[in-house]
């Protein structure tokens, strides 16, 4: 067996003569292993002997060429010296230059001679392996770059989705979008609320769903159960955005669910759950991008949040939690466009606690307070989920009622008018009673006129109401004409 200190040469078709020449120049440094004429060193061998270096004789060499291409093209590609016996010309001896022979020596071989051809050739092996070495370097170098530079593209992607807006929806949109190119993402749910919330926790929940289904229902368990535990307490309740990112049914399934905490600056704001509809498989580089993504959708959620409850409370009223005056102008405007534009019914209520200066000033305005709280409560329940209920001023409220002609719109009415009258207001100097006036108007859509006009009609039969011994319900027609209905003078 060859020594490990060996390097080993090949003999392709070389006499015995020159090839003890050839072995006693090399030294002990090599050893040189001979094959006759007619066999040829296979792809395997040259793989597990590693030869630095071929010897072969020109008859060797012409019987290689015989043999097809494909069977000695790992012969090709080694350093090797090329033995010219017998008779050639110029012309033959240019044709085997360009065959990649590293050196062609006549016979008789000396020992100096094979010494001199031993060591070029050595050195040119070593050269050749030092450049191929480097380009080994520079190849996986680029490679390393290129990944960087996918990584770097993906998170400038990322980053740019996920904050260029200001809307949790569109920025869980965004993201499953942008995650899908990492992950096998199914589905992306959350559930989030305003940082600032520290008590009486409301929460939005955000389904990959289109609708309300059982489906999303299940989402929707899933990610409040995850909340609740993060925080300790239950999520006093919830707002429902459908966002429509998948068409098929995707349950939660905890073999291949990422939950993501959202925190910012110590603070918990929610959880963002990635659905995989496989076992994500992840190497270091992945995972090191997946943080840094997540990081990103965090900080960009964080802003929303803080944005939507700005909003909120730019458009809520704080004791009632309902709409306030400046929205409710606004809301107004948008219902009047609207049903102009298709002929369709529309209604506005403005209700008046009576007497509340009264209730104020004998039982204070923490019961006043109180008071307010609960008219709003029974407006609520007694309204559909598409009407629209404001604290216009107060102690007076606006509804706007979609597709109701002015008819409906006086039932209902009277309807909370005689809820109102029995209910016990319950407060901090006890059981209170109220009652409440109604003024109700409807659009004209027999002429134009801005949505403030039909606000002057309702406004005016509340007043009316007032007028005829509050208790009441007055409804005041575009036509200018009158009714009060219902009640009695308290």
């Amino acid at each position: 067996m060859i020594g490990q200190t060996k390097k080993l040469m090949w003999g392709l078709g070389i006499n015995d003569e020159d090839a003890e020449v050839i072995q006693h120049a090399a030294g002990d440094r090599f050893a040189l292993s001979c094959f006759p004429i007619g066999v040829t060193p296979t792809i395997d061998q040259l793989e597990t002997e590693e030869p630095c270096l071929l010897w072969i004789s020109k008859q060797g060499w012409d019987t290689l060429k015989t043999l097809p291409a494909s069977s000695i093209a790992h012969i090709e590609v080694m350093s090797r010296i090329l033995i010219m016996g017998g008779d050639y010309d110029l012309a033959e001896l240019e044709s085997l230059l360009e065959c990649g022979f590293t050196e062609i020596i006549k016979p008789p071989i000396t020992e100096s001679r094979a010494r001199e051809v031993l060591l070029s050739a050595v050195e040119t092996q070593n050269l050749y392996q030092d450049i191929m070495h480097m380009t080994r370097e520079i190849c996986l170098d680029r490679e390393i770059l290129e990944r960087k530079n996918d990584m770097l593209s993906f998170i400038i992607s990322f980053l740019e989705k996920v904050t260029q807006h200001l809307d949790p929806t569109e920025i869980l949109r965004a993201a499953q979008t942008e995650l899908k190119t990492l992950l096998p993402v199914s589905a992306i749910n959350a559930i989030c609320w305003s940082p600032q919330d520290t008590t009486n926790i409301h929460a939005s929940v955000y389904v990959a769903s289109s609708k309300k289904d059982s489906i999303a229902n299940r989402w929707t368990e899933k990610l409040k159960a995850h909340a609740e535990g993060l925080l300790g307490e239950a999520v006093v309740s919830t707002d429902m955005n459908y966002m429509g990112t998948v068409t098929t049914d995707i349950l939660p399934s905890s073999d291949s669910l990422l939950a993501v905490n959202l925190e910012h600056s110590g603070v918990t704001f929610g959880v963002v759950m990635i659905q995989c509809h496989e076992q994500p498989q992840l190497g270091k580089d992945q995972i090191q991008i997946l943080q840094s993504a997540l990081s990103h959708l965090t900080l960009g959620l964080n802003n929303a949040m803080l944005y939507t409850s700005a909003q909120h409370d730019a458009d809520i009223d704080g004791l009632t939690q309902l709409y306030n005056r400046r929205h409710f102008e606004a809301r107004l405007q948008e219902e009047d466009f609207r049903h102009r534009r298709y002929g369709h019914s529309l209604c506005l209520m403005i209700a008046d606690i009576d007497n509340f200066k009264r209730i104020n000033d004998s039982h204070g305005h923490l019961a006043g307070d109180a008071v307010l709280r609960d008219f709003s409560k029974i407006l609520e329940t007694s309204l559909r989920t598409s009407d629209y209920i404001a604290r216009f001023g107060g102690e007076e409220f606006a509804v706007i009622l979609p597709c109701t002609p002015a008819s409906h719109a006086a039932l209902l009415a009277e309807r909370i008018r005689i809820q109102i009258e029995q209910h016990d207001f319950v407060t901090d100097k006890g059981i209170l009673n109220a009652t409440a006036s109604f003024g109700v108007a409807c659009i004209d859509l027999t002429r134009e006129e801005p949505p403030v006009e039909m606000i002057r009609r309702a406004d005016a039969a509340l007043y009316c109401a007032k007028d005829e011994g509050k208790n009441q319900v007055s409804i005041l027609y575009p036509d200018n004409s009158l009714l009060v209905a219902g009640g009695y003078a308290t």
